[in-house]
């Protein structure tokens, strides 16, 4: 009895450092992941480079490995390791600028080949970090657990974001940009140390892997068409190929094409979004306890195809904001709902496992599609720009991919209040909308209350 109490409090500190751990790499990934496009772009990267950027760190599945890792090395310490290589590669990233600022195909080319390292890395960790996360959570809200710690990392990866921004902005100024992206990734690399010391202080429960648990990459791809997780995964993949088409070329777009300096193209393409999110993702972590992954997901799915579209109406800095805000909203749903969906889908000990080859199939879907989209946009096309062209192509496929595939997924962990389909989407897509007005009026009757 005495080792359930000391267990039960091991998990609540570890959750809480847990968080800890989030928001200082919340602060790396707002000053360090955030930029690298940016950077790409002022480094004078192609826009076939900028296609390699994010496809070629998803081209090598890494994540094949991590489960037989785990089997010899605890997770906390593949993450002990893959953390301090990040820290590595975001030091050697900052000084690209300062030294190889005037050839840059050969920086834009050094930029690809860290940063594919550093994606790798987390690539590695992910499954471990995955199955680690899925033995502290077991036994809480998952939905309501990470919509708070998404709105904590929100915040402070908005804060980031605005400093980079500003930074940035003074740099460019005063024509010396590439010491300010130096320390933005230096800084990001602060950021991965402190995430590391506290997964150092993390529990780690001990993980059982049964025999017989181990299935292949090649067994999961046959049997995927044959169960709901398989089909989830198979959706999940073209989706994200047909993002990633698009993806990488919003930021040349704001920079190269409309010419926005960097704190504009910080508001519209990082800060705006981020705030939506913020604000919604404790929201949509209730609606995913409430009806459910599938059903939260369905009132955000349909929306997704237009996203990219929407570009094409106007490039004025209002507009795109709005379409950002739009953004934030739906992709904080449809993340929140679709990552949970896999820890009520999967097992613990097979966790490592579905997360790993899910990842891979990601990876692929990344690649093809980002190498898709740089070579649409190296295209000399005459009846429109060339990259609202790749955002409308990305637009079509997403339809197609949701109309094809969405309708397979099955929910699979019972929900509190089961209700027909057009009330659960109806419902929740309500309450995002009168969300700050019912909070306006709790706070009017509040303060009514307190005079009274």
């Amino acid at each position: 009895m005495k080792k359930r109490i000391d267990e039960k409090s091991e998990v609540k500190k570890a959750l809480n450092y847990s968080t800890k751990d989030g928001v200082a790499n919340s602060v790396a990934t707002g000053a360090g992941d955030n930029f690298v496009s940016a950077y790409a772009v002022s480094l004078g990267a192609t826009n076939f480079q900028l296609g390699l950027l994010s496809a070629l760190p998803t081209l090598i599945p890494v994540e094949l490995f991590t489960s037989k890792t785990m089997e010899k090395y605890s997770r906390k310490q593949i993450m002990m390791i893959g953390t301090f290589i990040q820290i590595i590669m975001y030091a050697l990233i900052a000084l690209i600028g300062l030294f190889l600022f005037k050839q840059p195909m050969l920086a834009a080319s050094l930029l690809i080949f860290l940063f594919t390292i550093y994606a790798s890395t987390g690539l590695f960790m992910s499954p471990a970090w995955g199955s680690w996360m899925k033995d502290l959570t077991e036994k809480i809200s998952i939905g309501r657990y990470f919509g708070i710690r998404n709105k904590i990392f929100g915040i402070v990866s908005i804060i980031t974001i605005i400093f980079g921004g500003v930074l940035l902005s003074y740099f460019k100024k005063i024509n010396a940009v590439f010491i300010g992206f130096a320390v933005l990734f230096a800084v990001a690399a602060i950021g991965r140390f402190i995430s590391r010391q506290y997964q150092k202080k993390q529990y780690e429960p001990r993980l059982k892997l049964n025999k017989g648990y181990y299935f292949s990459f090649w067994e999961f791809i046959k049997k995927a068409h044959t169960n709901n997780y398989g089909k989830f995964a198979i959706f999940i993949a073209f989706l994200t190929f047909a993002v990633n088409i698009s993806g990488p070329f919003f930021a040349p777009y704001l920079l190269n094409d409309l010419k926005f300096n960097y704190f504009t193209y910080t508001l519209i393409q990082l800060v705006v979004s981020s705030v939506a999110t913020l604000v919604t993702m404790p929201l949509w972590g209730k609606f995913v306890d409430k009806y459910g992954c599938v059903k939260t997901m369905s009132v955000t799915i349909w929306a997704i195809p237009f996203i990219p579209v929407m570009w094409l109406i106007s490039p004025s800095f209002y507009w795109l904001a709005f379409i950002q805000i739009i953004s934030g909203i739906i992709w904080a749903g449809f993340n929140l709902a679709s990552g949970t969906f896999t820890y009520n889908a999967v097992t613990k000990e097979r966790m490592n496992l579905c997360i790993a080859y899910t990842s891979i199939l990601n990876g692929v879907a990344v690649f093809v599609g980002a190498l898709l989209g740089g070579v649409i946009a190296s295209m000399h096309i005459t009846f429109m720009n060339v990259l609202l062209f790749v955002f409308l192509i990305s637009g079509i496929l997403r339809m197609i991919i949701t109309i094809i595939f969405f309708n397979s997924i099955k929910e699979v962990k019972q929900v509190r209040h089961p209700q027909p389909f057009y009330k659960a989407v109806l419902r929740p897509l309500r309450e995002v909308i009168m969300y700050p007005f019912d909070l306006i009026s709790h706070n009017n009757h509040t303060h009514d209350s307190k005079k009274r």
